[in-house]
């Protein structure tokens, strides 16, 4: 039982670290190489991402089921997460929950970077010709506050999955938070994530109808 629940758990963990990656390296795309977004990135692409950020992450999360484990919890060399699993399965889950972190935090910098400098490019122009500000640093900041709850969320699990259980799985608790608030800040910050809610529901209503 504690295997499977740490099975289900970390697999929760994954796809929302690679989903949060998928989404993140689209908007990157989108705002630092608008140009060639439309060509490169449809529905049908999107669906094969997310259908791989699945497989991968059951494939990571379902390898102590098939023989990776410690015969028990208080085995030497065990991690007493899971019922017990070998200090080498662990590391490698903290690798691969390293490499989006790291990915995120690098495409979101590109992210802010390219805002910041239109941003400014835009208020110097309306600066010389006297026009009233019509420019925010809204996008921008919005790019920062997910990245800080991204790590404040996700660095306490990769660095306590070697510590006690207790301690482990509080971190899990961060993660949990980090992926229920994402949605919330997009839709508190952005406009368009708003108006495509409604949309949704609305749209959907209207099929119902």
């Amino acid at each position: 039982m504690l295997r499977l629940f740490f099975t289900s758990t970390l697999l929760s963990c994954l796809s929302s670290a690679y989903g949060l990656l998928a989404l993140t390296a689209e908007r990157y795309w989108f705002i630092v190489h608008g140009m060639t977004y439309a060509n490169n990135v449809d529905n049908d692409k999107c669906k094969v991402v997310v259908l791989m950020v699945w497989v991968w992450s059951v494939l990571l999360a379902i390898l102590p089921n098939f023989g990776w484990h410690c015969a028990s919890r208080v085995e030497e060399g065990c991690s007493p997460m899971g019922g017990g699993l070998p200090h080498s399965y662990m590391v490698l889950v903290q690798v691969f929950i390293f490499i989006p972190m790291a990915a995120i935090i690098l495409l979101n910098t590109g992210v802010f970077w390219c805002l910041w400098k239109h941003v400014n490019a835009i208020a110097d122009q309306e600066a010389a010709v006297g026009a009233e500000s019509s420019t925010s640093r809204r996008s921008a900041i919005t790019i920062v506050i997910i990245t800080v709850v991204f790590l404040v969320g996700w660095l306490p699990m990769l660095t306590t999955m070697s510590f006690p259980a207790v301690v482990s799985n509080v971190s899990v608790v961060f993660v949990i938070l980090n992926s229920a608030s994402n949605p919330v800040i997009y839709g508190f910050r952005l406009s368009e994530v708003r108006r495509s809610i409604v949309w949704l529901f609305v749209n959907g209503s209207g099929n119902a109808n």
